[in-house]
């Protein structure tokens, strides 16, 4: 158990840095961010996909299981990180990072809604304290100066919000879509691991970065934020936040059992936050610190309180 948690932990460090590397590329525009993560990350893919092609591990001429890699890495990653990335810009790195915090809560929120499940007080009580962190977390980010309580938040602000909740929205539903299809297609004959359906989600995403590259006009980018820098940041967002944390992760939960490994989660958060504070020289506000653990509370308790719920009826 002790390796799947160190691989669950690895996972998390390497998701939180999607929420840094919009900060470390801000001169560029946040959908040309996305874009390179995915481009790197489809090369990456294609890559593994022919690798296992030719030990006859996966069948690439599957034009169905294609269609449904395209229009789930279109919306769940493309798509999804291009707002996120865009919100980081707008808002700064922490309500972003806690709004996108709120995945595992949601996703079994989703999950709960499709199935017709009550929602328990305790599930309830979970909510209330993650909008009581969201709100003492953004209090002190929510305009300038000693007036941010009166003014409210800034306009950029509230479009960065906007974007996160709009990110949120569309890898919630990803979630639960993903998990339905890849059941499908390891039932399929012949199966399909993880790996080989996550590959082939990050190389049907290629042609969608390459053109959304192409329409962010990089040209215009100022020489001092130069290209070599964007190639290694989307090198690193495309293979160590993507592949390989993906892969860390998958690995973590065939040792941890599902109550837990959800709750390990709660790790990607707070990567996101350390990563933005070392980045911008600052330590949070002791309001976002404390909104973020009673964030992070609100989430593990719904969490076990899903793993509680769903158990007997799974039995």
């Amino acid at each position: 158990m002790r390796i799947g948690i160190l691989y669950a932990i690895l996972a998390c460090a390497g998701w939180g840095f999607a929420f840094v590397g919009p900060l470390i590329l801000s001169d560029w525009p946040g959908l040309a961010v996305a874009a390179g993560r995915y481009m790197a990350y489809g090369l990456g893919s294609i890559v593994t996909l022919w690798l296992l092609h030719r030990r006859g591990r996966v069948n690439l001429r599957d034009a169905a299981l294609w269609r449904e890699a395209a229009v789930l890495t279109l919306f769940g990653n493309l798509l999804y990180y291009a707002l996120l990335s865009v919100s980081v810009q707008k808002a700064g790195y922490v309500m972003p990072t806690l709004i996108i915090g709120l995945l595992p809560v949601t996703v079994s929120l989703a999950a709960r809604i499709r199935d017709q499940q009550p929602l328990t007080a305790r599930y309830l009580w979970a909510l209330l304290l993650i909008l009581g962190g969201l709100w003492l977390a953004q209090a002190p980010t929510a305009g300038k100066g000693s007036t941010a309580f009166v003014d409210g938040p800034t306009r950029d602000e509230l479009i960065g919000w906007a974007c996160a909740a709009g990110s949120l929205l569309l890898w919630t539903v990803y979630g639960v879509m993903n998990a339905e299809r890849l059941k499908l297609a390891v039932a399929r004959p012949g199966g399909m691991t993880g790996l080989q359906w996550t590959s082939l989600q990050g190389a049907a995403a290629l042609p969608f970065s390459l053109l959304l590259f192409a329409a962010t006009q990089p040209a215009t980018v100022p020489v001092a934020q130069g290209w070599w820098l964007f190639g290694g940041i989307s090198l690193f967002l495309g293979l160590v936040t993507s592949w390989a944390a993906n892969t860390l992760w998958n690995m973590s939960s065939h040792s941890l059992p599902s109550s837990l490994l959800g709750q390990m989660i709660v790790f990607e958060t707070i990567a996101g936050i350390a990563y933005g504070a070392v980045w911008s020289g600052a330590t949070p506000p002791l309001t976002v610190l404390i909104g973020t653990a009673i964030l992070i509370t609100g989430v593990i308790v719904a969490v076990s309180e899903r793993s509680r719920a769903v158990t007997p009826s799974a039995a």
